[in-house]
Order: structure tokens, then sequence, then C-alpha cells
């Protein structure tokens, strides 16, 4: 190469410079130019004839438009590549085509100012986490910049990578909160599809209403609805009906962990209720309901021998009428369910403690979980049949607050789904690589 007007360089060796710096075929490079803490690269390409795609005729250029691109920093500079682009046009009079820009996907894809490379590193940067100010800012370019390219080349990867959404038979429903509406103090809530079995997103939805739901699910490929066996979810109605019409083949399961939290909410109203009854006044911090309220909610087995003997001494002193220690029974009962392996044994054993549940001689509150249970009784039972439970939904929707932190909230559900399935929703990045964005 020679030097040419202060630092800019006619590059007399494209080959070379073209393998080190493009590495495309049919591109040539014009020009390199280094000014300050900035690189430029200009290049063009170098077409064959090319012809009209509607008369076939064959075309002429018109102009020689420059377009500038934000391409990877070269040695920790920022770096632009300037694309000398043609624009053709049909010599036809009677064609309507009029004029086309030639483009090429291999340099960059259509409305997108970042160059390819550049645009597939940034959507594996944010899709590792990273904050789009984060990787515009080391690009040297605007927060739009790399949002659009995140945005293009994610949604370009998710579509190619279908094969995540074909090797799943167990799917969990779950709702998390998006974004708070401008005027209203009610959040607005979005669905999680989840992949229980191999713990990753499948689809973000933007309601949680059963009949935008039901239709998005019944939309998917007929092969994939059949592949669902099981369908987890936390005793909501919309997403049981949900299941009920889109899935109809699936065995509905409840989750193991609302359950247990129901009695757990059931068992803290009795202690509540005597507390009032039999002092008057709520909980404080000499009473003895009151300081045995956390024992109560911990698992009979996580109890040592004084553990165990202060929770047999102070539910003595407070609860003369045995409620809330009757309640205590019926948590303990109902984790004692759980931990079978049998799915006849659990059956029998749930069917029994639903009967005491019941039963009118026990608290209004446990009445109550007793007609819970009895509304899901055998979607309940279904844990121990298929072993899978909403919980990997529940552990994903945490990453999905953490993609909400880093980028301070979102009011445009279109790059919260893309930034969300690219993080929490582990795609085949090799895809992205072979991935035509035109």
């Amino acid at each position: 190469m020679r030097l040419k007007s202060g630092s800019t360089f006619v590059l007399s060796n494209h080959t070379e410079i073209l393998e080190a710096l493009v590495g495309l075929k049919d591109v040539r490079v014009l020009a390199f130019e280094r000014r300050g803490p900035h690189v430029s690269l200009v290049i063009e390409q170098t077409p064959d004839e090319v012809f009209c795609p509607s008369c076939h005729t064959r075309a002429h250029v018109k102009e020689r438009p420059v377009i500038s691109y934000v391409d990877l920093p070269v040695y920790g500079s920022a770096m632009t590549l300037s694309w000398k682009k043609h624009r053709m046009r049909c010599v036809n009079s009677a064609c309507s085509v009029g004029s086309w820009v030639l483009g090429d996907h291999r340099i960059a894809a259509k409305n997108c100012l970042l160059t390819t490379w550049a645009a597939t590193w940034a959507t594996r940067q944010v899709g590792g986490g990273r904050t789009v100010s984060e990787v515009a800012k080391e690009l040297s370019c605007d927060w739009h910049t790399v949002n659009d390219a995140v945005a293009t080349y994610g949604g370009a990867l998710l579509e190619a990578d279908r094969k995540r959404l074909s090797v799943t038979s167990a799917i969990g429903l779950d709702e998390t909160s998006f974004v708070t509406r401008v005027g209203h103090a009610h959040p607005r809530y979005a669905t999680t599809v989840c992949d229980v079995e191999h713990h990753q997103i499948i689809e973000i939805l933007p309601w949680r209403n059963y009949v935008d739901v039901a239709a998005c699910v019944n939309q998917q490929p007929q092969s994939w609805k059949e592949r669902i066996v099981y369908g987890a979810f936390d005793m909501s109605p919309a997403y049981a009906a949900v299941y009920a019409v889109a899935l109809p083949q699936a065995a509905q399961v409840v989750d193991p962990y609302h359950v247990i939290s129901l009695a757990n909410r059931a068992l803290d109203a009795v202690r509540r209720r005597v507390q009032r009854e039999q002092l008057g006044h709520r909980g404080r911090r000499d009473d003895p309901l009151y300081r045995v309220r956390r024992v109560l909610l911990m698992g009979e087995e996580k109890l040592d021998e004084h553990a165990a003997q202060r929770l047999r001494s102070l539910l003595e002193l407070g609860d003369p009428d045995g409620e809330v220690a009757i309640s205590y029974r019926i948590e303990e009962r109902l984790r004692d369910f759980y931990r079978s392996r049998d799915p006849d044994e659990a059956r029998t054993m749930l069917r029994e403690l639903l009967k005491h549940c019941l039963s009118r001689a026990m608290p209004p509150e446990i009445q109550k979980l007793g007609q819970t249970i009895e509304t899901w009784f055998d979607k309940v039972c279904n844990f121990h049949v298929a072993r899978v439970s909403n919980g990997p939904t529940e552990a994903l929707n945490n990453l999905i607050k953490r993609i909400k932190r880093v980028g301070f909230g979102f009011r445009n559900f279109a790059n919260y789904r893309i930034r969300v399935l690219l993080y929490a929703g582990k795609p085949n990045w090799r895809v992205l690589g072979s991935s035509v964005v035109r």
C-alpha cells in the first residue's frame, strides 16, 4: 500500500487486506483511513451482470451511494465500514420496477447500521446479560443502533433455532409482571411458557388471560402439541383452561410448592385468629403463638429436639383448644404426601387427609383448604405420576427479573421478549453464525 494525503492509504494488495479485515469474496477494498482514534475502511462490491428482477433486462448503474456502518473495533480503535453500493436501474421503459440498491447480507442486513459481524457479536454480548449501553459504548455508537441490531439478529436466531421447541414433553405456565402502564397503579402481566424438562424458556406472551394464551398455544405446530404430555401450573383457572382447550391430551400437574404454600397460609391464618381470640390483640413479641410463628412454617424433619420441645410448650400455652396444633399436623401430613414415592399410596393418603380437612370439627381455614384441594384433587395427585413441577418456571422468572433490572425496566414488549429469550431461552448460538439476515 502507498500513502495518500495525510493518513489515507490506497491499498495496492487488495486480496491480502481483504482477507485480513473483511474476509469476503467479490468485495474490493478501496481505501483505509485513520484519523485520530477512528478507523475507516471503504469497500465496494464487484458484481457480475445484474438483471432486472421483473423483466430480466440487463440493468445499469444509476448511482453509487456510500453508506457507513459501525464495525468491530480494530486494536482498540473505533471502526467504520463505508460501503460504496450500487443503485441499479432498469433500462426497459415499459418496466415499472424503476431502481433498486444491491445488498449483501454478508456485509450488513437491510436497515441495520452495524456490520454483520459486529451485529452478531453485539447480539451475543447482550444475550449474555450485558446492557445495550455497555455494548454501544464499546462500539462507539448510540443505544438505538445496537438495540435495533440485537432485535434483528436475535429475532432471526430465535426463528431459525426451532430445535429448542421440539425437545420437550412437559411445559409450565406462569405469570410475571412486565411494566406499569402510565397513569395506572396496576402492573401489566405477561405469561412465561417454560420447558420444565430442560429448564429453558420457550416463549414470552404479552398476556395472561385464557383467550389470548390459549390462542397462541393453539397456533403451534400440531406435532409440537401432540408431544406435550404434562402441563404444570400454579392452580390458576386461566392456565388450567388453556391446557384443557389447547392441549387436552396433556395431564395437568399442580405445582407442589403452591399447594404447600396454601397450607402454610391456612395454618398462619388459624394461628392469627386464635391469637386474637385468646388475647384480644395481634401477636406481640412475648406472646406464645407469635414466638412460634416461624417454627410452625418449618418442616418437622428440620426441627431438632430443642426446637420440637419449644414448639410443643408454646402451643400448650397459646393454643388451649388445639386448633393450631391440628392445623400444623394437617400441613405436615400434606408434606408426607409429597414425600411418598408410590402414586397409589399417595392418592389414598391425600383422600384421607381431604376427608379430615372437610370435617365440621376442623377450623374454618382448614375446611377452606380442603375445598381447594378437593377442586384440584386429580391435578395435585398427577405430580406423583409426572414428577415434574412448575419450579423451573419460577426459577427462570428470577432470570427474567435480572434482565429487567439490567435494562432498568422495559416499556417495549418486543425488546423485552428478545432480551429474555436470548438470556434464558438457551438458544443454539451456532445458528446465529449461519443465519441469513437480509
